[in-house]
């Protein structure tokens, strides 16, 4: 599958991500207008679900971006930045790192389980306690690890997520596409 086409949409993919980063704002200005807020509101809602699935279009169009050298470096950076903050909102609500470690301490377990049975006593000690410590140790290891990167990206999101920030970086993103669709470039016109 080609997905260098996504350069070609990459305006677009930055309109529309910058809508659904700034969606929280057009839910509180549509939802007070009587007869069309609450449809709106809803609409919004349903908008923000997507959330995650545009950033992970964001960042596969930034990585396309960046191996053909197609857009300019700050459009390419605006892309990464705008797919993590779609990205990490809904990620930063669930846990991980327990959900990897209970995987890893798991397949360690049944591995050992399936491929070298223990006998029924390893120096005195039964199998069972032998299998549930080669299930912890794994498991342990591997939720304080992914537990430190849980919580760093936790707060990327909350940094990503905050609302001025989310704001200025929906706006950011709507202007660059809309400029983009014009041949020019929010970048280069502030920065030369």
């Amino acid at each position: 599958m080609d997905l260098t086409v996504l350069v070609d949409y990459a305006p677009y993919i930055l309109i529309l991500g910058g809508i659904i980063a700034i969606s929280w704002l057009l839910e509180r200005l549509v939802k007070p207008v009587p007869v069309v807020g609450e449809p709106a509101s809803g609409l919004m809602k349903i908008i923000s679900l997507f959330g995650f699935f545009v950033g992970i279009l964001l960042i596969v169009t930034a990585a396309v971006a960046w191996s053909t050298k197609a857009v300019d470096t700050g459009t390419q950076y605006l892309l990464i930045i705008a797919g993590l903050a779609l990205l990490l909102k809904p990620m930063k609500d669930f846990p991980w790192a327990a959900l990897f470690g209970l995987t890893v301490g798991g397949l360690c377990a049944a591995f050992v389980y399936l491929f070298y049975p223990l006998p029924k006593m390893v120096y005195g000690v039964s199998s069972t306690w032998v299998y549930l410590l080669i299930f912890i140790v794994p498991a342990l290891f591997v939720y304080v690890l992914f537990k430190f990167i849980e919580d760093v990206l936790k707060l990327i999101g909350m940094i990503l997520t905050f609302k001025p920030v989310s704001l200025v970086l929906g706006l950011i993103c709507i202007a660059q596409g809309i400029l983009l669709l014009l041949d020019k470039n929010l970048f280069t016109m502030l920065f030369i």
